[in-house]
């Protein structure tokens, strides 16, 4: 196909080809957002570089019109994978955006991508390159006015006396993740909240960690967890549903969606239960050079 190749030079452009993209479930990519505001934010902090370089590529037809386009995410010697879009049905086009970008990126040893289930493109490249699937994930949305709020809470904000207990409960749940216990403590303000649920005997039975950005508009619940011999009793469902209500609390935040393992059901039960509802199935690979 005859196109051009280039670095996009105009955010809003872009942002706006991702956003019509990303509203399609056939070309949908979970990393990327659904708001252009929200795009072009990411675009501006996360792609380009201190030298001012930008980690994406796109292609043009001669009429200047964008045909395709991908975009590396990277931290350290990983990148999250941004793409690739493609408006045309050409495997060819965006595997030439995706190795120029790659020879350009010669650090990067593992890409992480992440692809709806209806986006059948783009499953096809990934075996053309090689991908492992990791994993299926389902997106979860829980809309303000579908949930009855919590009037009394049982759950309180985290004390610095609550410190060992709690990281040893999140360290042992979640030991491999992005956030140790001590970083959540770090990271917490009037926007990142840690709730914490005890017992009679003030034996931590379970926390929810969550951050708001009420400049875009969005809540993210990063994560719920309950003691071992504190479970089966409810206390899952009652933390949910009082981390929500303080979501819903602020008055830009009108959606919450989550992101949750498919095979999980257990947990899936839970989150269906308080008033999510499956919006997508997302299809994560890996690919380590």
């Amino acid at each position: 196909m005859d196109a051009i190749i280039e670095k996009p030079n105009n955010l809003g452009e872009l942002s706006r080809f991702l956003l019509e993209k990303n509203s399609q479930k056939t070309s949908h990519i979970g990393y990327c957002g659904e708001k252009e505001e929200e795009i072009y934010q990411t675009l501006k902090e996360d792609f380009i570089s201190d030298e001012g370089d930008i980690k994406f590529l796109i292609a043009r037809n001669r009429t200047g019109e964008i045909l395709a386009a991908i975009g590396f995410d990277i931290e350290e010697m990983v990148a999250e994978v941004w793409g690739p879009f493609n408006k045309t049905s050409s495997i060819d086009l965006q595997s030439q955006l995706w190795k120029q970008l790659v020879n350009e990126n010669p650090l990067i040893q593992e890409f992480h991508f992440f692809i709806n289930e209806e986006n059948e493109l783009q499953q096809v490249f990934m075996n053309e390159i090689k991908a492992k699937k990791t994993g299926e994930h389902l997106i979860l949305e829980i809309k303000e006015q579908n949930f009855d709020k919590v009037i009394e809470m049982k759950s309180e904000p985290f004390k610095h006396s609550d410190f060992q207990a709690f990281e040893m409960l999140h360290n042992a749940m979640f030991q491999n993740t992005y956030y140790d216990g001590k970083t959540i403590i770090e990271r917490l303000n009037d926007r990142n909240m840690l709730k914490i649920l005890k017992n009679m005997s003030n034996e931590l039975q379970g926390y929810a960690y969550f951050e708001v950005d009420t400049e875009m508009r969005e809540a993210s619940l990063e994560y719920i967890g309950v003691s071992k011999n504190a479970q089966s009793q409810g206390l899952g469902t009652r933390l949910l549903k009082e981390v929500l209500t303080e979501m819903f609390s602020f008055p830009q935040i009108n959606e919450i969606k989550l992101t949750v393992d498919r095979a999980n059901s257990q947990a899936n039960r839970v989150y269906m239960k308080v008033g999510f509802e499956p919006k997508d199935i997302l299809i994560s690979y890996r690919l380590k050079l």
